[in-house]
């Protein structure tokens, strides 16, 4: 591919990023406080979002369990004792405990059967965890002689160490786990010979020493301590190793798109389960007629594109044609029979050309915010699939927060893949940035309710936004990648991990005011990796390759198959 001309680089007044993170070249955008708070007015993109995205006061960045706390509370599992306060060293209860464990499992405890433990009633809080982790026999050694369980009384380490290690053992196959019951949590006691006053219960200490194994509980120069109590920080640290150690090895499909600027990763094709071109887009002009266009925008097929087509071949990997809309014409598009016939006739001249490598075709339609749009997609998607014949569909789909066109349940159902775009949160007036973690979370969940795990890919856009605040207000622009990267190496004060955005944080004044920058790298992509394997998705998507650099295709490397 032959290099395209670069763009004119200049920090604070260029952008290569276009809503959803797409990368049209726009103009900066300057917008004063008013504007900002009209923006959001209008538009009605000001969200009071249901996840945390405010630090809690009592945990800072010198606590060893900061980004465990953190980590925790954007998947939803733990939240503090009020919005701004998490009380790291109360006591955790053994109801609370077996809430965290089972959330951390991934199970679904509507499935679980009526409990008969005679202190949990069924219209308790904590009945469901319990009831689901009383049926796997977690819980059993817990029971007293009347079979109470006694909910509300806190949780000792030994009790969570003996829990988590049943729940562990319960994933091995059964010849392994007879083996660790019998003997083998043995050599794992001499390995680590507690300096306790009171030894570990004989009946669990199989249990618990599978937890010490897996490296979930350990000693400290005091010994196990086996009968202290639980406090929230540790109960955070603990629950995090176990959610880590459910992600950790779970490999991913990595799907790169190449388009804009992308030739600098030509070499990275190679290392892709898939390749999506993004080099196509939708023409519709006017009723009854439209096509698959290859020129005219920045969705074109480029001058040498030929070495991108020879590198996916040569890998042999699935490849597909991004076709992409974002137009206000799209809503009348989905409505139109006779256009979108025509629209399938020329896509498929295009897919049937034999020079090109193309497997499938990803529909990226952006957009649809009418719900009662959302029928006329899902049918137009059901047309194009039912004409691909082996070919495979991908549909890329936006947040459901604002975007009402989409139904995730009838395009998981026609789709071979559904690529989640959980980015485009940015709140100019609120200073939100793109992709906070616990949104990307959030956005993870309401997919999974309609699209089955299997089918869908967590998409990550490569990006940054700022905000520079002087007397006249504050500017927003989102600045070129390569730009962030000269200034992260040139100016090492002032960089920080915030919390809980899991997002690099810029900061620094200069002559036009005082700069706030909030930086897509390679630290928190592996942070939504990591989210992608805790729940098991089919993989990630990277828009787009050209703006990844070496360290963040370091992270995606890591996790992927």
């Amino acid at each position: 591919m032959a290099v395209m001309a670069p763009y004119e680089t200049i920090f604070f007044s260029m952008s290569s990023n276009r809503r959803n993170g797409r990368g049209v070249k726009k103009q900066m955008r300057k917008i004063t406080m008013l504007s900002l708070l009209l923006f959001a007015a209008i538009t009605g993109k000001a969200f009071a979002y249901d996840v945390q995205l405010k630090p809690f006061q009592d945990v800072g960045p010198t606590d060893w369990f900061y980004d465990n706390v953190y980590s925790l509370a954007a998947l939803g599992m733990i939240n503090g004792e009020s919005a701004a306060i998490f009380h790291p060293d109360g006591l955790l209860s053994r109801e609370a405990f077996v809430k965290l464990i089972v959330a951390a499992s991934r199970e679904e405890t509507q499935q679980s059967s009526a409990s008969s433990l005679p202190d949990v009633p069924a219209d308790r809080w904590s009945y469901p965890y319990i009831a689901y982790a009383a049926e796997r026999h977690w819980i059993n050694f817990m029971l007293d002689a009347s079979g109470q369980f006694h909910p509300a009384q806190p949780i000792t380490r030994e009790e969570v160490a003996a829990l988590i290690g049943k729940m562990l053992l319960e994933s091995l196959d059964e010849p392994s786990r007879s083996q660790w019951l019998q003997s083998g949590w043995i050599g794992e006691k001499e390995a680590n010979p507690f300096k306790d006053s009171r030894p570990i219960a004989e009946a669990i200490a199989p249990y618990v020493y599978y937890a010490v194994h897996q490296g979930i509980l350990e000693g400290d120069e005091r010994g196990f301590r086996p009968g202290d109590l639980l406090p929230r920080k540790e109960a955070a640290a603990i629950i995090y190793r176990c959610v880590d150690l459910a992600a950790t090895g779970q490999a991913l499909d990595v799907t790169g798109f190449y388009a804009i600027r992308s030739y600098p990763a030509i070499g990275r094709i190679s290392s892709l389960s898939n390749v999506i071109f993004g080099w196509s887009h939708l023409q519709y002009d006017k009723a009854g007629q439209a096509s698959l266009q290859t020129e005219a925008t920045e969705y074109r097929i480029p001058d040498g594109w030929e070495q991108a087509v020879e590198a996916a071949k040569a890998a042999n990997i699935h490849s597909e044609l991004m076709v992409y809309s974002g137009g206000a014409s799209l809503r009348d598009f989905v409505k139109d029979k006779a256009a979108q016939a025509a629209f399938i006739d020329s896509l498929l001249q295009t897919l049937d050309d034999p020079q090109y490598p193309f497997t499938g075709v990803c529909i990226d339609f952006e957009g649809l915010k009418e719900e009662a749009g959302a029928a006329d997609y899902v049918a137009f998607l059901s047309a194009l699939k039912a004409k691909l014949g082996h070919r495979s569909l991908t549909v890329a789909v936006p947040p459901v927060y604002y975007y009402k066109g989409y139904d995730l349940k009838k395009i998981g159902d026609i789709a071979d893949t559904v690529i989640l775009m959980a980015y485009d949160f940015t709140d100019q007036g609120g200073k939100l940035p793109s992709a906070p973690l616990p949104l990307v979370n959030d956005t993870v969940r309401q997919a999974l309710v309609a699209i089955p795990k299997e089918k869908l890919v967590l998409g990550i856009s490569k990006q940054a936004n700022q905000w520079i605040t002087s007397q006249g207000g504050t500017s927003y622009y989102e600045p070129e990648i390569d730009a962030v990267e000269r200034r992260l190496a040139a100016q090492p004060e002032g960089q920080s991990w915030s919390l809980p955005y899991h997002l690099k944080q810029i900061t620094f004044q200069d002559e036009r005011g005082s700069h706030l920058i909030y930086y897509e790298d390679a630290e928190s992509i592996a942070k939504k990796l990591w989210l992608a394997q805790y729940y098991g998705l089919k993989g990630v998507s990277i828009w787009h390759m050209g703006n990844a650099t070496a360290s963040d295709w370091d992270a995606i490397h890591a996790a992927a198959k």
